[in-house]
């Protein structure tokens, strides 16, 4: 037969020091990764220029347009890897927009 002893929740607490909650930020300040990770730019790769955001140029046509300046720079991720930034090919594709409506008509 089996015996049991009561032990008082308070004789307890001396033997398990108390944590704070997992995930829960108990006033403490936002680290430099926390805040760093709010700023971060989405890159799209040459895949997505023409899947996602419509773009109809081959690879050699957007370097050229690189190379004249009148396409956002990639960004070099490895020896066979390259990005853009999504904000910029964006704002690329507005200028277009915007200078086809002020083009005058012939």
């Amino acid at each position: 037969m089996r015996s049991y002893v009561y032990v008082a929740p308070a004789a307890i607490s001396i033997y398990v020091p108390p944590r704070p909650l997992a995930g829960i930020n108990h006033g403490r300040r936002r680290s430099s990764m926390e805040m760093s990770m709010t700023n971060v730019r989405k890159l799209v790769s040459k895949k997505e220029l023409k899947g996602v955001l419509g773009i109809p140029y081959c690879p050699a046509h957007i370097a050229r347009l690189e190379a004249a300046g009148e396409f956002p720079l990639r960004v070099t991720l490895g020896r066979c890897r390259v990005a853009w930034y999504l904000d910029e090919v964006v704002e690329w594709i507005e200028n277009k927009a915007r200078s086809r409506m002020t083009k005058p008509s012939h």
